[in-house]
């Protein structure tokens, strides 16, 4: 089983209208004519390059102060439509903005009640720090009750319009020690301090890293040892689609990544880890 677990379900509509987002296509060098024109490509393209499953991603900026992401939410409900239609391919995960406050709380009990699988929280985004007790522990502790994982933007960003000391990997520390059990993915390995997310990953057991928005072939050669080594069994599989497409990640895999790991290491990076850690 191979298991995408950071998709973007973005279509080149909405992306057009994110000035964030366009900044990022720029940041990662796209060609517009190739960014999806429905969100019924991502299975399409999950069968073209052998993915098996892929969680889907919400974002809601709908309480946030900064003007430049107002057209950037897509809203739980929109979410756990995209994964219906799909199947049992697509795995949703929640977002809510902290900046509402209690509301963000009650939310999130709503989107669970959705089906939503997981949390997804871009601090940069919504301009709060991940470690902010008022408006993010309260989050934090419903998802430890719920066994809800939350996937964490963290390090710096391709979007625009934002500021990336709001998901520097440090703070997690401080969350991953006040919530022992809450079930925690630091996505893009907290780039450029990818050794502060694999020191909060070695001394925190429900901790999980993703390689998405990377190709294989660029992974920091500091990453690969713990990759192949002392958390093989936390690495995720993810690609940032649609910066990164399916297909381009697992070509580029097989030819540079997959003939430097230990046997074993790639399956447990392109889904067993995955499944262990969403329960499928």
């Amino acid at each position: 089983m191979i298991v995408d677990v950071h998709v973007h379900p973005w279509t080149r509509e909405f992306m057009e209208k994110n000035g964030p987002i366009m900044k990022a296509c720029d940041f990662f060098k796209l060609d517009m004519a190739r960014l999806p024109t429905s969100t019924d490509q991502i299975v399409d393209e999950m069968d073209e390059a052998g993915v098996d499953r892929a969680v889907i991603l919400g974002q809601d900026t709908t309480s946030t102060k900064n003007r430049a992401f107002r057209n950037y939410t897509m809203r739980n409900d929109e979410i756990a439509r995209i994964a219906e239609k799909s199947g049992d391919r697509l795995i949703p995960f929640a977002s809510v903005d902290p900046n509402a406050g209690a509301a963000a709380v009650r939310e999130l009990r709503r989107a669970k009640s959705l089906g939503m699988r997981g949390l997804k929280v871009h601090s940069s985004a919504n301009s709060v720090y991940i470690n902010d007790r008022k408006l993010m522990f309260p989050i934090y502790e419903l998802c430890q009750e719920a066994e809800l994982p939350i996937l964490f933007h963290t390090g710096t960003t391709g979007l625009g319009d934002t500021e990336i000391r709001y998901s520097k990997p440090e703070l997690l520390d401080e969350v991953c020690q006040a919530f022992p059990d809450l079930k925690v993915v630091m996505a893009h390995f907290g780039w450029p301090w990818p050794d502060v997310t694999m020191a909060i990953a070695l001394r925190s057991r429900n901790v999980f890293i993703d390689v998405s928005g990377w190709k294989p072939k660029y992974l920091p050669p500091n990453v690969l040892p713990y990759l192949n080594g002392i958390l093989q069994d936390r690495f995720l599989f993810g690609t940032d689609y649609p910066m990164l497409r399916q297909k381009d990640w697992m070509d580029d895999f097989r030819q540079n990544l997959a003939p430097k790991l230990k046997p074993g290491v790639s399956e447990k990076l392109l889904g067993g880890n995955a499944g262990r850690l969403l329960g499928l």
